[in-house]
């Protein structure tokens, strides 16, 4: 049972002082009946009193009964006994029921205080003095009626208000999260893409070539570059299977936090690659494997590379997410000149940094020779600009040009400007 507030108690007690002064009229009238009614009824309206907010319709059923009982006692009473002042607990119970139950309910409370002022102890009064009462009775409850309703219209405006809010932050934050799922669904289409496409496209072009020449020399080297490649594809999925598992609510809260979606997919390719330390998918080393790879399968490749000095500077200042962007644009270019590139693939490779970005540009001396459209472009150019970079893919003199252009954060104490060497 909940606890009364403490103006109850108050107005409860003040009920219970004027029931004692009630019953000191016993000493002048005795112990009638009439006086023992009246102690009683008003003992009953302390008791409403006490619990008007508690059991609102009880205790305000209760008041107009109790008032309603007192009014036929003084009207009988062949003198007069006076008009109490627990009369106001019309009103107070007024108050209560218009402004926590149904409208119905303060209307009817109105319309019965209004009528039943019309048959109260004011009309007992001397000296002509109801005249003056009564109708201050009906405006006292009137005025009680329109502000309880106003301060409800009040409050429950603004609790539509905070409600409307509510539905609103719950609306956008299940469509952060659907948004988060979907850039996550992206990150996972793309990573798997990029390592199994160009894996899968150095795998054909060896088991061609091996089959081809059918020599067994030609056969061992093909076997063991395609031995090559999927290791290294096989690395990449457990490093992409290790970063998703250690790391399996931080894609939905990404999208929550400041900078939206967008922020939140473009942290989830950093956290994949920042999961391990040591995942293949970060290493700036393998943008040697990936050129000797493509060698291996046939591509004349002209690739101009930074020292492994410059490299290694770039793995210590770089974030994940850029490095692992340079790896991706490197892999996806070179495994294009593989599927693209025709019987005698020729390409150009170029990764230099300049200021705070860095250009990796791959040229293919041959258009690309139709074949069905996929998504690799499409992750590409999805993955550069989440990067904060621009991604520039299209044909160029007789063949096909594939430039990215990545922002790197600079920290203190960043590496020096590279210099380039050709990779050989």
């Amino acid at each position: 049972m909940r606890r009364p507030p403490v103006s109850d108690i108050v107005l409860a007690v003040g009920g219970l002082v004027a029931t004692v002064v009630e019953a000191s009229l016993a000493e002048h009238y005795g112990w009638s009946w009439y006086v023992v009614v009246v102690v009683l009824v008003h003992a009953g309206l302390s008791a409403a009193l006490l619990v008007r907010h508690i059991w609102r319709r009880t205790s305000f059923v209760a008041t107009y009964l109790l008032l309603a009982a007192l009014a036929a006692v003084i009207a009988v009473v062949p003198y007069n006994l006076g008009v109490s002042p627990m009369i106001l607990c019309a009103p107070l119970s007024l108050y209560v029921v218009a402004r926590h139950e149904p409208y119905r309910w303060g209307a009817a409370a109105l319309l019965l205080g209004v009528a039943g002022t019309f048959v109260s102890p004011l009309h007992r009064l001397p000296g002509g003095l109801p005249t003056f009462w009564v109708p201050a009775m009906v405006l006292v409850l009137l005025g009680v009626y329109l502000w309880a309703t106003g301060r409800r219209r009040t409050e429950v405006a603004y609790q539509r208000q905070l409600d409307a809010a509510l539905a609103e932050r719950e609306r956008e934050a299940s469509f952060r999260v659907a948004q988060a799922q979907a850039d996550e669904r992206a990150r996972i289409a793309r990573e798997l893409h990029d390592i199994v496409a160009h894996s899968l496209a150095v795998v054909q072009v060896q088991a061609s070539t091996g089959l081809a020449l059918g020599t067994a020399d030609a056969q061992r080297d093909a076997l063991g570059n395609v031995r090559d490649a999927s290791r290294a594809a096989l690395a990449e999925v457990r490093s992409l299977v290790r970063g998703l598992r250690d790391a399996p609510t931080t894609r939905a809260s990404d999208a929550t936090r400041p900078g939206g979606p967008a922020a939140g997919a473009a942290s989830a390719d950093a956290t994949s690659a920042e999961a391990d330390p040591t995942a293949v998918s970060g290493d700036l080393s393998r943008l040697r494997r990936l050129a000797r790879t493509a060698r291996d399968a046939g591509v004349d490749l002209d690739a101009h590379l930074p020292d492994d000095a410059t490299l290694a500077a770039w793995q210590d200042a770089w974030p994940a997410s850029v490095r692992l962007t340079v790896l991706r644009v490197v892999q996806e270019g070179l495994t294009n000149v593989l599927k693209h590139g025709g019987d005698r693939p020729r390409a150009r490779l170029g990764v230099a940094a300049s200021g705070e970005r860095v250009r990796v540009e791959i040229a293919n001396d041959r258009r690309a020779s139709g074949g069905e459209p996929g998504y690799g472009l499409v992750g590409l150019r999805e993955r550069v600009t989440l990067a904060g970079g621009v991604l520039e893919a299209g044909p160029d003199a007789d063949g096909f040009r594939l430039t990215a252009t990545i922002p790197v954060p600079q920290a203190s104490g960043s590496p020096a400007r590279p210099r380039p060497e050709e990779a050989r």
